[in-house]
């Protein structure tokens, strides 16, 4: 039997127990403007409602293929899994409670077609609530990665408080080939987008046509302590101490070593880190961190104090927030 060409542009959804928002997610894709796509469903072994919703969808649309893992492996193995079983030219990761406005993928993968040194492009956020009422807009500032010098690419995304709703953008496949990936530690989408920055420049499409939803249930409201959010990442690391400012760092010092950057730019890069540690209370995470390997709810006490102080951090979103 022939094997169907590769399509230009594959979703990947890892999902767990995602049954109040994973249809909505599902029909969102495949509602794209642009047909030339795939959908990849990786399941961590779901309790409630998502093999079925899954297997419905896969059963009816060719364009969808569904696996199930034998057991919860955790967020990063299963957001890798989607992205190793992608056969397009473009990829991006879909979180099951989020979705695309139709228009979408059509003009993130023309913008990436169009400008061929681009490795990642996504759209301003549109914010909703668990209803899908509209709550807000997001300016990530995901065009200042788009200057042509690695360096301010990669100081543009280090050295600015940002939410990382880019990890979620289009992104050139190749660019993702020999990368982290979704590693296994809280700060993980932030590394990613920071190693993509070394590789090439970021585009940014100022019309809305993605909406993330803002819910009880996201993960940073769920996983409050170290451990959990350890745990929630990698079930193999569970219980186990964690240090991820610090993995966060060393990822970034590991990166600017071996990337292939001219002699110069290298340089400013690792002025960029040494700066690193007085911006965005990156010292005092450090050492909430090394608190909360005593104190293991360290973490969520200082987010929470942090929250109470100053507000919420860019691109979160508070129930008092004006909407």
């Amino acid at each position: 039997m022939p094997v169907a060409p590769p399509p230009l542009v594959s979703v990947g959804i890892p999902v767990f127990n995602g049954e109040a928002y994973l249809e909505d997610a599902i029909r969102s894709v495949l509602g794209q403007s642009l047909d030339d796509l795939e959908l990849i469903i990786s399941d961590n072994a779901s309790t409630d409602r998502t093999s079925e919703i899954c297997r419905d969808f896969a059963s009816s649309d060719p364009r969808v293929v569904y696996r199930r893992n034998p057991r919860n492996l955790g967020a990063a193995p299963n957001y890798n899994a989607v992205y190793e079983m992608a056969r397009g030219r473009y990829f991006k990761w879909l979180a099951h409670d989020d979705r695309l406005l139709p228009g979408y993928l059509a003009a993130t993968s023309r913008a990436l077609e169009e400008q061929p040194d681009a490795v990642l492009c996504n759209t301003v956020v549109r914010y909703i609530d668990a209803r899908g009422e509209y709550l807000g807009l997001y300016d990530s500032g995901l065009g200042a990665a788009a200057d042509p010098r690695p360096s301010a690419r990669f100081a543009s995304l280090v050295l600015r408080s940002h939410s990382c709703v880019d990890f979620f953008g289009l992104i050139r496949r190749t660019a993702l080939e020999r990368s982290l990936l979704h590693a296994p530690f809280h700060g993980a989408d932030r590394a990613l987008l920071a190693q993509l920055a070394l590789r090439g420049r970021m585009v940014q499409l100022r019309e809305p046509l993605v909406e993330m939803r803002e819910h009880d249930r996201r993960y940073t409201r769920a996983q409050g302590s170290a451990r959990e959010r350890q745990s929630w990442h990698d079930t193999s690391r569970a219980g186990r101490p964690s240090l991820p400012t610090w993995r966060l760092y060393a990822e970034y010092v590991r990166m600017v070593s071996r990337e292939p950057l001219p002699a110069a730019e290298r340089a400013r890069c690792f002025a960029v880190l040494a700066a690193w540690w007085a911006v965005n209370w990156n010292a005092a995470r450090a050492l909430v961190d090394l608190a909360s390997l005593v104190v293991p709810d360290a973490v969520g006490r200082a987010e929470r104090l942090k929250t109470r102080l100053f507000g919420p951090a860019p691109g979160h979103l508070s129930r008092n927030q004006p909407r």
